[in-house]
């Protein structure tokens, strides 16, 4: 998928943070139960996209690796001081890509987050109770028995493709596995 595409389509947004003014953004703290709801969208995203693709279900049901808070909104988890607020959550899936199949490329889903502290954006849809969650996917290469964390900080320190290369300007947090929750897993100039 090029980068234009995504940036169009909610998820990197090029290589700047969007446009959208300071009042349209949320200065909440992020927390970590507020991680933890969000790796609930995210994975019930997923579980739609399986049920419409089942066939990808054997594939990749069993290989999620984590599910991480990326961009901005990462940004602002890690210093809510410094940053530029949140305008949405992008939130991406890293499943550990299988040498025998590949995982369909496919526009993100968006999700609600539903009434909460961080408002929402008056540039959302009316839709949207609160704040647009953006999920999107990607498969990376990992050993099989490779730690996630591993894993995922070699995405970032080693970018190959267009994605890595543009979520690796902002921070990644882990939300999922819960365990896990609130783990840098990068951080620009890292």
């Amino acid at each position: 998928m090029a980068m234009r595409a995504l940036g169009e389509a909610g998820g990197l947004g090029g290589r700047h943070m969007s446009k959208a003014p300071r009042n349209a953004r949320s200065f909440e703290t992020i927390e970590i139960a507020d991680l933890r709801r969000l790796a609930g969208i995210a994975q019930a995203r997923i579980e739609t996209a399986f049920a419409r693709h089942p066939q990808k279900r054997a594939l990749y049901d069993a290989h999620l690796l984590a599910i991480c808070l990326c961009q901005g909104a990462a940004d602002h988890f890690l210093n809510p001081a410094a940053s530029a607020g949140v305008h949405d959550f992008d939130l991406w899936a890293f499943f550990w890509r299988r040498p025998d199949a590949r995982l369909w490329n496919r526009k993100p889903f968006t999700a609600d987050f539903g009434p909460s502290k961080f408002g929402r954006s008056p540039f959302d849809p009316a839709r949207y109770e609160g704040r647009r969650v953006d999920v999107l996917w990607r498969c990376i290469p990992a050993e099989a028995n490779e730690d996630e964390r591993a894993a995922l900080r070699r995405y970032f320190a080693e970018p190959r493709t267009a994605s890595a290369r543009a979520l690796r300007l902002k921070a990644a947090v882990m939300a999922w596995p819960p365990e896990c929750a609130g783990e840098i897993i990068w951080r620009p100039g890292s």
